[in-house]
């Protein structure tokens, strides 16, 4: 399997395998899986969390992350180790700058002290 050196906070550079790939979504179709496997290489297993790959080499999440638009979020600690979460953008949150004070509340994000008619930056 390729591995990627990395630089941490303290500047000291550290060796990672490639990243477990789990896309959070109920159901990709098969063809949709098809697709990804044709593109990457990547057969894609239903898990509870969603769908879930062990990529072998970069060009694999390259290749995905072109192929698909996802919003991507990086877990390496207790729970998930060397974790590429996936999710689907649906061609909105990239546009999105801010947010408003109900949409905080009606997708339960802490609001830290944001006030009713505050906009919360993304």
């Amino acid at each position: 399997m390729e591995t990627v050196t990395l630089i941490n906070g303290n500047g000291q550079e550290y060796t990672q395998e490639m990243p477990k790939i789990v896309v959070l979504t109920k159901h990709i179709n098969d063809v949709a899986l098809a697709h990804i496997k044709e593109n990457t290489g990547l057969s894609f297993v239903k898990t509870y969390w969603g769908y879930k790959a062990q990529p072998t080499k970069s060009a694999q999440i390259a290749a995905l992350l072109l192929t698909y638009n996802y919003k991507t979020k990086y877990h390496n600690n207790l729970d998930h180790k060397n974790t590429l979460f996936l999710k689907s953008d649906h061609h909105i949150g990239f546009k999105v700058d801010s947010i408003c004070y109900d949409c905080c509340k009606e997708n339960h994000l802490h609001l830290g002290g944001l006030e009713p008619g505050a906009r919360l930056a993304c």
